[in-house]
């Protein structure tokens, strides 16, 4: 699902085109209409509406009015293009309702950045605005954050988060974003096959961001899915000047910022992914099927029971990936002395490829087992689609297999 996606209608094909080129140049998908006509039909579909210089019957004027008089279309944003500075018309095309105008001619750059600006104001009005259901309700819209995180590296942690995070951005495109707290060696770039620019290293350093929701959201980088990441530091030695209190503020502006945010905490229990436990509404545990995993994962439960961090948030997950019945699942809930949440299947091949190639299981093979267990954890993770979140029988003490190692 793209990004973001662009109606234009234009009058002069060749000036269409070169809109076109600069938009989609930047990652936009840009859909032309040929008349007023078209445009009132495909206008609900698309995310923004550019009416460039239009001649005809009814005037770009004409076409923004009808926009917004019609209910339905009345907060899709619009930007108008018009022939020329002059004043009167620009006031022309604001008093009937366009969102911006920019004249001709005009450099790539401005058309790009009042675009992005457009974009950005309107999905967080969206975002603060209730949601009304069908019989007039209104309802707030949630927030809510998801982390994974396992005390023992090498469990497919970052698997999990990635898959988890493109699975639920194809629901809510950017609306959704992906934290890699992994500070020293992060694999979440990787694991999706981009190249970020700017990564939280470079947030930290601008206090201004860590305060206001678009301007974090630009440090983002935007996945083909629609999922926006901001990636680990490029640097081990940077990690350090990631502290817990920068984690605390980035977190509550980007619960701002997007509807949904996963973090990827790693697997180093430190003060960071401790702020992490207590902004997130759910914490998946992967869990994986050998004592050592599970020693591991039962000294982390006792850590937490003890400071009341993590409470009814755990969704344990059991990690079959590269181990076939190693330990039955009534053996792991049995040590964990809770029910396993989902449980991911063994294919020794299908998440390496994932991850050599930089494509999630959820897009690379969307008709596989493994990906349907990957969309079913977001949407219980989440709470999505009425799909609950298994909790700890708090009641229960880790026994069975952990006395054998104790």
């Amino acid at each position: 699902m793209p990004a973001s996606s662009i109606l234009l209608l234009e009058s002069d094909p060749v000036a269409g085109a070169g809109v076109e080129t600069i938009l989609s140049g930047t990652g936009y998908v840009v859909t032309r209409a040929a008349d007023a006509d078209e445009t009132m039909r495909l206008a609900a579909d698309h995310q923004l509406v550019i009416i460039d210089v239009v001649t005809g019957v009814r005037s770009g004027i004409d076409i923004c009015a009808e926009l917004r008089a019609t209910p339905s279309l009345s907060a899709v944003p619009v930007l108008c293009i018009s022939t020329s500075d002059d004043v009167e018309e620009r006031i022309r095309f604001l008093e009937a309702g366009a969102d911006d105008v920019m004249a001709r001619p005009f450099d790539a750059r401005e058309l790009e950045a009042r675009v992005e600006a457009l974009l950005l104001r309107f999905q967080r009005s969206r975002d603060l605005s209730p949601a009304i259901s069908t019989d007039g309700v209104v309802m707030t819209r949630a927030r809510r954050a998801v982390a994974v995180f396992s005390p023992k590296g090498g469990v497919g942690t970052t698997t999990i988060a990635t898959n988890l995070a493109v699975a639920v951005a194809a629901r809510r495109p950017n609306q959704v974003v992906l934290v890699d707290l992994a500070l020293q060696f992060g694999g979440v770039a990787t694991h999706l096959n981009l190249r970020p620019r700017q990564t939280l290293a470079d947030v930290v350093r601008d206090d201004a961001a860590m305060r206001e929701a678009e301007l974090l959201r630009s440090y983002s980088t935007t996945h083909s899915s629609g999922l926006h990441v901001l990636a680990a530091p490029a640097q081990p030695e940077a990690a350090e000047t990631v502290t817990q209190s920068h984690v605390d503020r980035i977190l509550g502006t980007l619960l701002d910022a997007y509807e949904l945010v996963v973090i990827d905490a790693g697997s180093t229990l430190d003060e960071r992914v401790l702020a992490v436990f207590e902004r997130a509404d759910t914490v998946v545990l992967p869990v994986y099927p050998e004592i050592a995993a599970l020693n591991a994962m039962h000294a982390l439960l006792e850590y937490l029971a003890e400071t009341g961090v993590l409470g009814s948030k755990a969704l344990f997950v059991l990690n079959n990936m590269f181990a076939r019945e190693i330990l039955k699942p009534r053996d792991v809930e049995s040590a964990l002395g809770s029910k396993v949440g989902l449980e991911l299947p063994y294919d020794p091949f299908i998440y390496l490829k994932a991850v050599n190639e930089g494509i999630p299981v959820v897009i690379g093979a969307a008709r596989s087992v493994a990906a349907e267990r990957l969309v079913r954890l977001s949407s219980s993770a989440f709470g999505l689609d009425g799909v609950g979140v298994a909790r700890p029988q708090e009641e229960r003490r880790p026994g069975g297999l952990f006395r054998i190692r104790r």
